[in-house]
Parts: structure tokens; sequence; C-alpha cells
């Protein structure tokens, strides 16, 4: 690598993982929103049993809900194992969105 620029490459295309992925960023956090109660929390509990059904099964899940103008609002926060959860988590959520 070039001591100018630590994200130089010296090869084609390719970059250190370490340089975009840091062994502590184990977070996620998500807001989930619904017209209804029982739809934002049906919404939630999906979302919560797949964060749990990921690695190890060790994810700490927090939540609040709230409400702004008559929606339902659920913030979730994620915390998993190590970093490799969290991304396989976030990207079944992306493929599920698709």
């Amino acid at each position: 690598m070039n001591e100018k620029d630590p994200f130089e490459c010296t090869t084609c295309n390719t970059v250190e993982v370490g340089t975009l992925i840091r062994d502590d960023d184990t977070w996620v956090t998500l807001e989930i929103r619904g017209d209804k109660a029982i739809s934002a929390r049906d919404k939630f509990r999906k979302i919560e049993q797949r964060a749990l059904s990921v690695g190890s099964g060790n994810c700490k899940v927090q939540s609040e809900t709230s409400q702004e103008n008559g929606i339902t609002v659920i913030k979730a926060m994620l915390d998993f194992d190590c970093t490799a959860e969290k991304l396989i988590f976030q990207m079944s959520l992306h493929n599920s969105s698709q």
C-alpha cells in the first residue's frame, strides 16, 4: 500500500476488509412503522425472529414504541455477537425486501 493513501490498492479492485468492517461494529438500529400497532408489532416480531436466528442466536434486542401522527413507530436496537452476524442479518433483510 501507498503510505500517502492508506486506501489505495496495489491490486485491481481490492481493499483490506478491516478498513471497511470494524470488529466492534455489531449494532443495527431500525425504525419500524405501521398504520396500526398490531402491524408494526408483527413486522417487529418477524425482524426479531430473523435476528435471533442468525449465528449464535444471542442477539440482544431492545425496542421503544411510540406514536407519531397516529402511526405506530418501533425503534429497535439489535446488538449481535460479532460483525459477521450483523452483516448476515442486514443482507437477509435486504434480500427479503427485493
